[in-house]
């Protein structure tokens, strides 16, 4: 684990919310599952709010269809989120358009959802895993960022056991950002290149920092 100069300041002690970014096939999901190892710690997932949105948010939905027209449905006329994926993952234009219409409001919804977690007794930790972090910007509710990085043919085979193909996966990592510019924005860095356990061990030493961490 890589500790930058980042972090947030005058605030001495939990409940923390903690942002864990990464690019696909790096292992996030993976790591967040590791880390919410009893009660104290929640997880929410920014690509389920997103699921939540296209299924059942009628004025997301309408203006989803607003922009790339009925070919987004499926036969009973809801969103094709396949369809709408294929469509997205490969025009770089009309990726930014669902972009700029879904962030501000998942970003919004998962602050509120944070902040009422953060409220909660015997909550220590709030983890919020955000993919796109650095396309939508770091949060206003976040205290830590932690990127989860792993080398490009570890994650080419993760997603290949995903059923992803190398064409697609590849895709869909130039669609995101690199780890670069998610390591600038974090606040700790994880490497996942090893084993699970190696992973774990990771995810629990993060957990003491958070807990005992003095800004």
């Amino acid at each position: 684990m890589t500790r930058t100069t980042r972090g947030r300041r005058g605030k001495s002690g939990p409940p923390w919310a903690v942002v864990i970014t990464g690019g696909i096939g790096s292992g996030k999901s993976t790591f967040c599952r590791l880390l919410k190892t009893g009660p104290d710690v929640a997880h929410l997932n920014a690509d389920r709010f997103v699921r939540g949105l296209l299924l059942f948010s009628s004025s997301v939905q309408a203006r989803v269809v607003d922009l790339f027209g009925t070919g987004v449905l499926d036969s009973s006329g809801r969103i094709d989120r396949p369809a709408l994926a294929a469509r997205v993952f490969s025009r770089a234009a009309d990726r930014r358009r669902l972009e700029a219409l879904l962030h501000p409001i998942v970003r919004e919804r998962m602050g509120r959802k944070v902040a009422a977690l953060k409220r909660r007794e015997g909550i220590a930790i709030v983890l919020a895993e955000i993919p796109l972090l650095v396309e939508g910007g770091r949060p206003d509710w976040c205290d830590f960022v932690v990127s989860v990085e792993a080398d490009l043919e570890v994650r080419l085979t993760r997603l290949a056991k995903r059923g992803l193909d190398r064409a697609a996966a590849r895709r869909r990592m130039k669609s995101q950002a690199d780890d670069a510019a998610r390591r600038r924005m974090a606040d700790f860095v994880i490497r996942n290149d090893s084993t699970r356990e190696a992973l774990a061990r990771e995810a629990a030493g993060l957990r003491r920092r958070l807990l005992t961490f003095d800004s």
